[in-house]
């Protein structure tokens, strides 16, 4: 045999480098949480497929320790049709589902909306540096939902990075009762200004964020959020900072999917409260100080409709499902509750209106199950690999180990006392 070249010996090395180099970049990833921020998902709306998910078949996972509660919120609204006043009422069934990676969760029940933090930490879910919340706001037909991502780099420099994104679901949930949604009123209950904003979900986000930073309770951290409020008459109003999101499912279809905020790879808008110490230090070596305000997020405003599903989540479930994933799983689930029906003819997907719906929480579970399957897959490149990839040109394999959130709610209309089965 010729001796070996050095392109030979290069080839033959090439696995074994290939392993070393993935293994290195794992120890990162773990060791500095900030190299795993999220990305842009730019690759999900480029491989997005409007399918209807006939035919696949999708196991859910046995065994899901991930902690989920249900709360139902009836919604009435008047709105005119014409010369005739019709009653249009519109109930949401919410349930969050979530998994810390950093530990095993038992299943923990909750009712009602996330209390305000009682100074106990025990009190709030292990759901790492994600949190979320919803609650009814006060003299309205309005709930307000919201998912928040801690910044895990903040735990580098011994900030504990959920305490941020803790409070401010917190804070956020305490002030739905004291805020109202009329576009005019920017005043809580003892008639002090909490908002500048009149956009229901921005003025929580804002007065959420104001709280917690004149509280001096938090020194120092970061989160993104995606807040929604709907509204008795079906209209749901979205601020997304950052890059958590949300989808609106209809009959089989992705009917909206949220456009993720960053200022490049790996590094979202967030909401901060930066000591002036890091400040200057970063001011003196050239650091880049990211403190985007309320008023960065994206704004958008929905009808919807009777049979909708509409997913709040954070980066947990994005970088490591596709959309056309999170499809799959919402149309299969959908049908085998009956929620959803399919037409025998066309193939089409329709929202059923026989019954009360049934089946938030398993779908919650669901795709939180799904998504840390994904997560800890080493081969399935996911869309964060996918992204790194094509971005960074670095060698990423398999899925991306996250906190991951779900926040599920399904939509009912009723006319008449009956739910409307096609509007």
């Amino acid at each position: 045999m010729p001796a070996p070249t050095r392109f030979s010996l290069l080839v033959a090395a090439y696995p074994t480098i290939t392993a070393a180099l993935l293994f290195a970049f794992r120890r990162l990833q773990y060791q500095y949480p900030i190299l795993d921020r999220i990305i842009t998902h730019q690759t999900q709306a480029r491989l997005f497929q409007h399918n209807t998910a006939t035919g696949l078949a999708i196991t859910a996972p046995t065994n899901n320790a991930a902690a989920q509660y249900t709360a139902q919120i009836s919604q009435s609204a008047t709105g005119a049709s014409g010369a005739s006043m019709a009653t249009n009422n519109f109930q949401y069934t919410i349930s969050p589902s979530y998994h810390a990676k950093d530990r095993h969760l038992a299943a923990r029940k909750y009712s009602g909306s996330v209390a305000a933090n009682s100074g106990k930490r025990t009190t709030r879910p292990a759901s790492g540096e994600d949190s979320f919340f919803f609650s009814k706001i006060r003299e309205s037909e309005s709930v307000a939902l919201g998912v928040i991502d801690g910044v895990g780099g903040w735990n580098e420099i011994g900030v504990d990075a959920t305490d941020f994104s803790h409070s401010l679901a917190e804070a956020m949930a305490e002030l739905t009762a004291k805020l109202s949604t009329d576009t005019s009123a920017k005043r809580d209950e003892s008639n002090s200004v909490v908002s500048k904003f009149s956009f229901p979900p921005l003025v929580l986000l804002d007065a959420g964020y104001n709280a917690i930073r004149n509280s001096g309770k938090v020194k120092a951290g970061g989160s993104t959020a995606c807040v929604g409020v709907a509204h008795g008459n079906g209209t749901l109003q979205a601020a997304n900072l950052g890059d958590s999101g949300f989808f609106i499912f209809r009959d089989g279809k992705i009917h909206y999917l949220s456009i993720p905020q960053t200022h490049y790879f790996n590094a979202p808008y967030q909401l901060a409260i930066i000591p002036q110490k890091i400040i200057e230090q970063n001011a003196r070596y050239g650091g880049r100080n990211f403190d985007d305000k309320p008023s960065d997020a994206n704004l958008s405003t929905h009808k919807l409709k009777h049979g909708d599903v509409v997913l709040f989540c954070t980066d947990g479930v994005l970088d490591n499902l596709l959309p056309s994933d999170c499809l799959r799983i919402v149309n299969e689930e959908m049908i085998s509750q009956g929620n959803w029906i399919v037409d025998r003819r066309s193939g089409d997907i329709q929202a059923s209106g026989e019954r009360q719906y049934s089946g938030v929480d398993s779908l919650a579970k669901r795709l939180v199950s799904a998504a840390f399957k994904a997560s800890i897959d080493p081969k399935t490149d996911g869309p964060f690999a996918i992204e790194a990839q094509r971005q960074m040109k670095v060698l990423y394999k398999g899925g991306k180990p996250d906190d991951i959130t779900a926040l599920v709610m399904f939509v009912h209309q009723h006319v008449g006392g009956k739910t409307q089965e096609k509007l």
